[in-house]
């Protein structure tokens, strides 16, 4: 009975080490999930732009900062040929007058043509890419923080309690 209570510190410590690695692999998914309620983004799109990292204090949900491209927001040519409608967050649609697609370096872009003065139309006009918010941003929305935190806490405290209750069967 003795050698089972010494064991008890060891246990807790590879119960919380067990936990971490557990949240490190679900809340990129709780995230994706909180996300794709609001906006209008391919799981796939947000996978990659968002990470977990450890650092001193513990363990962090990290997004990109560079904004997402206006082309993975379900973009399309508007009916009439004026421009480019897109859908950014879930149930709005957005609009950009003379905004278009192009195959760029191997993908579809959204783009626009800079304003030039003058009745006359100038050939080549400079053009810029579109970019909605980035998933920095989005995590950063609303109280989307403490939702992430609470989450995470959540599944901290679940899979350690699973894995004493575990151990202590044994």
């Amino acid at each position: 009975m003795a050698k089972r209570i010494s064991e008890i510190p060891a246990k807790v410590v590879l119960a919380q080490r067990r936990a971490l690695g557990t949240l490190r692999r679900r809340w990129p998914v709780i995230a994706r999930r909180d996300i794709q309620t609001e906006y209008a983004l391919s799981a796939q799109r947000i996978r990659a732009g968002i990470s977990v990292r450890t650092t001193r204090e513990g363990v962090e949900l990290v997004g990109v900062a560079r904004g997402v491209g206006l082309r993975n927001f379900a973009s399309k040519r508007s009916a009439d040929d004026r421009g480019l409608n897109f859908t950014a967050l879930r149930g709005k649609r957005g609009f950009r007058r003379s905004g278009f697609h192009r195959r760029h370096g191997g993908a579809d872009i959204a783009f626009v043509r800079t304003p030039v003065s003058g009745d006359k139309r100038v050939p080549r006009t400079p053009i810029i890419r579109l970019y909605g918010p980035s998933l920095a941003q989005m995590l950063r929305k609303g109280d989307r923080p403490e939702r992430m935190a609470q989450a995470g806490l959540d599944v901290i405290t679940a899979d350690i309690d699973r894995l004493l209750l575990r151990s202590l069967r044994r």
